[in-house]
């Protein structure tokens, strides 16, 4: 029931989250974020020419790649950054985590797939699964006005991940995932690169230690590259809703790599809501052809 492949993507940015964490204590955090989607966009380029795929692109869905690009990198990357400046970690977290919901709702309103009620009652319950785990790892999650402008820009970096998903499935049913995903973070790149060399001129790139490339090497081909790639085979295969419940996993994961490899303890709360996030994603992947594409 459940895909091997976003399983895979769920544990490696539930680690992703500690790898970075640890990263930019000597990373400028828009000029790590630029750097890791060009080296991992290169990576895909380098993919395709082993495989000998072509990379042509029709004219006419040149502009597409572009807004993908713009949306679930550029323009993710700066409300994510900067919405985490202005809020707490357990409003950031929580936040980020709703954005599968939104994608099945967006689905479901737009009538391209349908919220059966096995679905939504995986998303409800993997929902306050998540909750269970941000608030017991990050601490109380408060609606504040001192944190406004952070929830607000969050809230746009979880929208504009859901629109990164769900836009890049009429492209995926013409081009391959690792194309798709190497044009697109191509483009986010170049958008991305004005906001963010300030931060990369400032970079001391010779004092970097070993530990800290390996962390970007991490971050660029395996949680970058690779991931982003099986997230879209994902999205080819399974659909937007089924593919983007796995989004709800990270947060646990996060928290056992955490207790694993940086000694944090797991509370009681942590382990409810794990149960829990695994029985919704559970659910909400449904039965064979349940929650597809509406037909007219």
């Amino acid at each position: 029931m459940f895909n091997l492949g976003l399983l895979f993507v769920a544990l490696v940015w539930g680690i992703n989250f500690s790898v970075i964490k640890f990263a930019l204590a000597e990373f400028d955090p828009l000029g790590f974020t630029v750097v890791r989607f060009i080296l991992a966009a290169l990576f895909l380029f380098s993919l395709l020419l082993l495989k000998q795929e072509s990379l042509h692109i029709d004219r006419s869905d040149r502009f597409a790649l572009a807004r993908l690009g713009f949306l679930g990198i550029t323009l993710y990357s700066i409300f994510f950054m900067e919405g985490l400046k202005f809020t707490t970690a357990a409003n950031s977290a929580l936040l980020i985590s709703l954005s599968p919901l939104f994608g099945a709702l967006i689905q479901a309103v737009s009538g391209r797939e349908r919220l059966t009620l096995r679905i939504g009652a995986g998303l409800g319950l993997a929902s306050v699964g998540v909750f269970l785990v941000i608030t017991s790892h990050h601490g109380e999650v408060s609606f504040s006005s001192s944190a406004v402008i952070g929830d607000l820009l969050t809230l746009c970096a979880t929208l504009t991940w859901a629109f990164y998903t769900i836009t890049a499935k009429p492209l995926l049913e013409k081009y391959s995932a690792i194309k798709v995903t190497a044009y697109s973070m191509a483009a986010g790149s170049l958008l991305l690169l004005p906001v963010s060399l300030p931060g990369l001129v400032r970079q001391s790139w010779t004092g970097l230690g070993a530990s800290s490339w390996c962390a970007l090497g991490f971050a660029a081909f395996i949680a970058g590259g690779a991931a982003y790639s099986l997230w879209y085979q994902g999205v080819r295969k399974i659909g937007v809703t089924r593919t983007m419940v796995y989004h709800y996993l990270m947060p646990f994961t996060a928290v056992v790599f955490a207790a694993l490899f940086l000694g944090e303890r797991i509370a009681l709360p942590q382990i409810i809501g794990g149960s829990a996030i695994l029985s919704g994603v559970y659910l909400a992947q449904g039965r064979a052809g349940e929650g597809e594409r509406v037909r007219g």
